[in-house]
């Protein structure tokens, strides 16, 4: 591989090719707003370095030589790649470019993340979005080690580090088998259900889903019955449809349709949700997304609160 010791900088590359171009350091000189002694000197300095002319100088102004010719086909390349490099990073930093990691606890098939997505990818179709669906312990494992940029969970969090803002509340449906007897109720509260069993999954958000019943139901010496199954929310609907209990899910959950089930709003009970992130996060198209998040859950009604916990 061929070393070299010689400095050289965009500026001189700029100057031969102008000057190559124009045909004239004195034309050069009136396109780039610099003193024609000052690229006449530069491009002889440059020259010396590297051994051999560049151009023959004429009267009337300035001829390629063989050599010149090799440098400025190449010397056009770089200035190329280098105004690439500067629109890329230009973008990068607008966030106009990028990849943003995106954790969720629960499905992106509606609701507010889905409306997010939909209006960020509208006016940045360039940055790419990453998923993954998963729970807690596995999200926020994630974020730390920069697998992902955010994520959207259910509160209360406190985690040292991560910084977190409130977006928005869904409101908790119980889903039964329509030929259960509550099915007939528009609305059930927690006494309905105590000593009901249901049936979780052991995949996101089952394990949120279960804290959520254990924190309502259980009392002194009762805890509520719940089943673990390791299997897609589909399959569990099927579970309820077949009898085998009932289950929670939030609005983003039950928007979609499952036969044999129905939806019964669980009287005052909601779950807010936040984004979370990592304080050191500097990725600008997450930075971009974060504002239109922040945005998007106060036309929805102001409920964005930001929570900053740094060690």
């Amino acid at each position: 591989m061929l070393t070299t010791n010689i400095e050289i900088e965009v500026r001189h590359l700029r100057y031969v090719v102008t000057a190559a171009e124009q045909g004239s350091f004195r034309k050069a000189s009136t396109k780039l707003g610099v003193r024609e002694s000052t690229i006449s000197r530069q491009i002889r300095d440059l020259e010396d370095a590297l051994g051999s002319s560049l151009f023959i100088r004429r009267s009337s102004g300035v001829l390629l030589t063989q050599a010149g010719e090799s440098f400025v086909e190449r010397a056009q390349c770089a200035l190329t790649q280098i105004e690439y490099a500067i629109c890329d990073v230009g973008a990068i930093g607008r966030g106009g470019h990028g990849v943003i990691r995106i954790g969720l606890l629960s499905s992106l098939a509606t609701g507010f993340v889905a409306n997010l997505i939909e209006r960020y990818s509208k006016h940045h179709k360039e940055v790419q979005l990453e998923f993954l669906e998963a729970d807690h312990a596995e999200l926020i494992p994630a974020i730390r080690r920069h697998q992902l940029d955010m994520a959207f969970i259910t509160e209360p969090l406190q985690i040292e580090d991560f910084s977190s803002i409130r977006l928005w509340t869904e409101q908790v449906y119980v889903i039964l088998s329509k030929h259960d007897l509550l099915a007939s109720r528009s609305e059930i509260v927690w006494d309905d259900i105590r000593q009901r069993r249901f049936v979780v999954t052991e995949v996101a958000p089952g394990r949120e889903v279960e804290a959520l019943l254990v924190r309502n139901l259980s009392s002194l010496g009762y805890r509520p019955h719940i089943l673990r199954d390791r299997v897609s929310r589909q399959t569990l609907m099927q579970l309820v449809a077949c009898g085998r209990g009932i289950t929670l899910a939030s609005e983003s959950v039950i928007e979609a349709q499952f036969p044999g089930v129905v939806y019964r709003p669980l009287s005052g009970c909601s779950l807010p949700f936040c984004g979370i992130w990592l304080d050191e996060n500097d990725n600008p198209a997450f930075r971009r997304l974060l504002s239109v998040a922040n945005t998007l859950s106060k036309a929805r009604g102001g409920l964005a609160r930001s929570d900053s916990r740094t060690s």
